[in-house]
């Protein structure tokens, strides 16, 4: 077996050891992964992906390693198999912390298992010189997309295109140039030389370069790439002289070009979201007795919500910085104002529908930026979010429960033709962002990497009967392409 075939053999085992790796955590954390299962189901009517179950499994094992204090956490305090004594306290903070997080709607969710973790990018780069092509230049960018030149889209057939036959600082004092070109085992019959003013072809007659000004034979051309032209006049010193040719690769010595994979990784830590509860035993006691209510367990659930809150709204943040900055796809301009006031003799049912164009053109915007993809999730601020719901049912579709749910902050509102629409109450008003979402972190523009999900600390009364409790979240958060994001606004001031 050569080189070559080692290298496949350790990549596919290295592989085939983390798929392992993953199934095992999954399996061992399966209990508690099921009942969250089972609380989105009856409460939000989702379901939990695979990476879902594996982005629980990685974070209740961070948990459970960093603290060391599985008997005495209710993070994993549990009577017997299949009935979890922390369904009715930690079970909702947890699903909302994961998989019922706005930031999962809208960022690549990827549990790391280390605080100090890495992101990884994905560059495929050209491994051979071919016509306007360089070797070690990007082919496929993470953030960039396609090389878009002419060249470029051809790099894979055996056409090659603008080879340069001089250089910008060459000083040609005659008409006559010869040399070789890059490829031999040329298909005569489809060479065109040119200096941008006169062009030579031997499409009439193989082997014979004709000019396009005399049109006579003033040069020849071989198989084996070597060509000899003479121009008219000599051509600019500033100029390049370029051949463009097809050739057949499975005669050439070098007619197959390469590719180079690039993995190049960028840091990323983990932040600690700590909030600590102070309250005295006689209240609890009280409520208890009053209400049947337990303080301690409505704490976990109040402060864990804020927990969820805040990581939401810190990822917008970032998300929204990114799309105003001059590296988002429209840059700082935006997609300018769409305006909500109907011309004269317009109606509003068609008025609205122009903000649907607005949408586009963002989407069309990210395309451009990063040949990555469409738009495909909208984040809007209140006056926004009014307009997308009377947009109709051919176009916005509400998600499930929407009329049930208690917003305390970002909500998805349900999808605008095809596009997840999320309504948050904290961003401006009249501002929404369009972005794009890949299904996998090679495609990411914004990366949630959720650490420890949440813990609690044990209950410490003090002498002055009065109790504390401590509430701790971690979690990594990375802008990786600002062209992914751009922005626009709306002006309701006369709806």
């Amino acid at each position: 077996m050569g080189s070559k075939g080692k290298m496949q053999t350790v990549i596919a085992k290295r592989m085939a050891e983390v798929r392992a790796k993953r199934g095992r955590l999954v399996k061992e954390w399966s209990p508690y992964i099921g009942a969250v299962g089972e609380y989105l189901k009856e409460n939000k009517e989702q379901e939990l992906t695979e990476m879902d179950q594996f982005n629980i499994a990685q974070c209740l094992d961070n948990a459970l390693l960093q603290t060391g204090l599985a008997s005495s956490s209710k993070l994993f305090e549990a009577t017997y198999a299949d009935n979890i004594d922390f369904l009715g306290i930690q079970l909702p903070i947890i699903a909302a912390l994961l998989p019922s997080l706005v930031l999962n709607e809208i960022a690549i969710v990827q549990a790391i298992d280390r605080r100090q973790a890495a992101v990884f990018y994905l560059d495929v780069l050209y491994g051979t010189d071919k016509g306007t092509v360089t070797a070690g230049d990007t082919m496929i960018g993470a953030k960039t997309g396609h090389a878009t030149s002419a060249g470029a889209r051809k790099y894979a057939t055996t056409i090659v295109e603008d080879e340069a036959l001089t250089s910008a600082d060459d000083v040609l004092v005659s008409e006559t140039i010869t040399g070789n070109l890059e490829y031999d085992s040329v298909m005569l019959g489809t060479i065109v030389i040119t200096d941008g003013t006169e062009s030579f072809t031997d499409a009439a007659r193989p082997g014979s370069l004709v000019s396009s000004i005399s049109d006579a034979v003033v040069g020849w051309a071989a198989e084996d790439g070597s060509f000899s032209v003479t121009f008219a006049t000599a051509p600019a010193s500033s100029g390049l002289v370029s051949a463009s040719y097809q050739y057949h690769y499975d005669q050439a010595t070098d007619g197959v070009p390469s590719v180079n994979i690039n993995l190049t990784a960028s840091s990323l830590t983990a932040m600690d979201f700590p909030l600590q509860a102070a309250y005295s035993v006689g209240a609890c006691l009280d409520l208890e007795k009053a209400h049947g209510v337990v303080l301690e367990d409505e704490l976990v659930k109040y402060l864990g919500g804020e927990i969820k809150f805040e990581i939401d709204h810190y990822g917008i943040d970032l998300i929204e910085a990114a799309a105003i900055s001059s590296d988002g796809a429209l840059s700082t301009t935006g997609n300018g104002t769409w305006t909500a006031t109907p011309t004269s003799g317009q109606e509003w049912l068609w008025k609205k529908y122009e903000f649907l164009d607005k949408v586009e053109k963002a989407s069309n915007g990210i395309l451009s930026k990063t040949l990555r993809g469409f738009g495909n999730f909208i984040v809007c601020g209140n006056n926004v979010a009014r307009v997308v719901r009377q947009m109709g049912a051919d176009h916005f579709k509400p998600a499930p429960g929407l009329n049930k749910a208690v917003p305390t902050g970002p909500i998805k509102l349900g999808t605008l033709d095809g596009r997840t629409v999320i309504q948050d109450p904290f961003l401006t008003s009249n501002r929404y962002i369009v972005g794009f979402r890949g299904d996998n972190y090679l495609f990411a523009g914004f990366i949630y990497a959720p650490y420890i999900p949440l813990f609690t600390t044990p209950t410490l009364i003090t002498a002055d009967l009065m109790a504390q409790k401590g509430f701790l979240s971690s979690a990594g958060f990375k802008v990786i392409n600002p062209g992914l994001y751009t922005f626009g606004t709306v002006d309701v001031s006369e709806l």
